[in-house]
């Protein structure tokens, strides 16, 4: 019973984990080792797959049963009714446990490792099975034509249902003002550009390879994905979602990193998304005119700028990219507002800088880390610093200054006090 027990364990782990495999993951194993690609051959046939994994499954448990029965009737027959009693509840539960919710539930969380383990085994007992499962597909056909004569498989959702759903919706006016927020979003997608909304390299953890979760223990990152920079470089080249750290088992994480796309700053927010959409990841770097990473693009990104209420956005990446009015010609922003935006929102045309962000254009003026109360003028905008509790945070204010203003005309060309 014990082996009937670990061979049912083995069908019920092997059907959940992979089935449970993502497209990311077949993908992946595609490349990989022997293991992996046994993985893939196996499910490019899904329903052999299912048809064998079930038959021997059952075949196990209905064994399991037998051989349970017998005993139980064994131990009735000899007087011992409570002992029958307990060994039937025991062996069901046992089955129950051990045999499917245990094993499933461990497949559910590694399933890539699983996936892997179970391969050739399980590819040995499809190809055991293989001579009989043209009658078992038979069966299976004249099954539903005797079940359900008319069953034909249907659309999952059609043009007309939209249209019935919208109209359907019309007269709640919430729901309508509703998708009229979202639907202006979306149109306002091809204006947006992935500057706006990218999350700004100031405010990201890039490891160099190789990296392992020790590395990751020391300096933990500060966004949800593990973005890798080649040894000899500081721009990013590889990234993978934090989720899946906890199905990996390789002791250097790049290798389990995919390559990722690069956007230029000024391409439109559906651009980018096309580009996140055919990325594995989907995760694409920012890249400024020189090539240089100036961010990180998110699919998660995307969905927000088109699903939040503008009025009630407070999230960290939004307030990054947001100033506020503070009075005449007097805005506050936040030091990772970028340069391009801030010339966006108040119609300005500022010179050119290396620096991407406000707070680097601060940093570039005052040659050092600037401090509260540093002012820096740069082309018609005065710039003062508020607050700077770490490197790379700060708040200040910008004020448009006037043409005939005194520290316009003293700084002419840009300046710092």
């Amino acid at each position: 019973m014990l082996v009937l027990l670990v061979g049912s364990a083995f069908f019920s782990a092997s059907e959940a984990a992979l089935f449970y495999l993502t497209r990311d993951d077949r993908e992946r194993f595609v490349h990989g080792n022997r293991a992996q690609k046994r993985v893939v051959q196996l499910l490019e046939r899904p329903e052999t797959l299912l048809t064998s994994v079930l038959f021997w499954n059952l075949v196990i448990n209905i064994s399991y049963f037998a051989i349970a029965s017998s005993i139980g009737l064994a131990l009735e027959r000899s007087g011992h009714h409570e002992a029958a009693a307990m060994f039937a509840i025991g062996s069901l539960l046992a089955i129950i446990l051990l045999s499917e919710m245990v094993p499933k539930n461990l497949a559910v969380l590694w399933p890539r490792v699983i996936s892997t383990a179970v391969s050739l085994p399980l590819i040995a007992s499809v190809r055991v099975l293989s001579p009989i499962l043209p009658s078992l597909r038979f069966v299976n056909r004249i099954s539903l034509r005797t079940i359900m004569p008319n069953f034909e498989q249907e659309a999952y959702l059609e043009l007309r249902d939209i249209e019935r759903a919208i109209s359907l919706s019309t007269p709640d006016k919430t729901l309508a003002r509703q998708e009229e927020l979202v639907l202006n979003q979306i149109v306002s997608l091809t204006e947006m550009e992935a500057e706006e909304l990218m999350r700004p390299r100031s405010g990201l953890t890039i490891y160099q390879a190789p990296v392992s979760l020790e590395d990751l223990r020391k300096k933990p990152p500060t966004c949800d994905h593990l973005l890798v920079a080649e040894s000899d470089s500081d721009e990013i080249d590889r990234a993978m979602p934090l989720a899946q750290l906890a199905t990996t088992t390789a002791k250097h994480l790049e290798l389990e990193c995919d390559r990722v796309p690069y956007v230029p700053w000024c391409a439109s927010g559906a651009t980018t998304l096309d580009v996140l959409n055919q990325s594995r990841g989907g995760l694409a770097v920012v890249i400024n005119e020189l090539g240089e990473t100036i961010g990180i693009v998110t699919f998660d990104d995307v969905m927000h700028a088109l699903f939040s209420n503008p009025a009630i956005r407070d999230t960290s990446r939004t307030a990054a990219q947001s100033i506020e009015p503070l009075g005449d010609e007097v805005y506050q922003l936040n030091g990772a507002l970028t340069l391009r935006r801030l010339a966006k929102l108040l119609k300005l045309h500022l010179p050119e800088a290396k620096s991407v962000t406000v707070a680097g254009l601060l940093q570039e003026s005052l040659q050092r880390l600037p401090q509260p109360d540093d002012e820096v003028v740069w082309g018609s905008c005065l710039f003062r610093v508020i607050d700077s509790p770490r490197p790379g945070r700060l708040t200040a204010t910008v004020e448009r200054l006037s043409p005939d203003s005194d520290l316009l005309n003293h700084h002419s060309d840009g300046g710092a006090s």
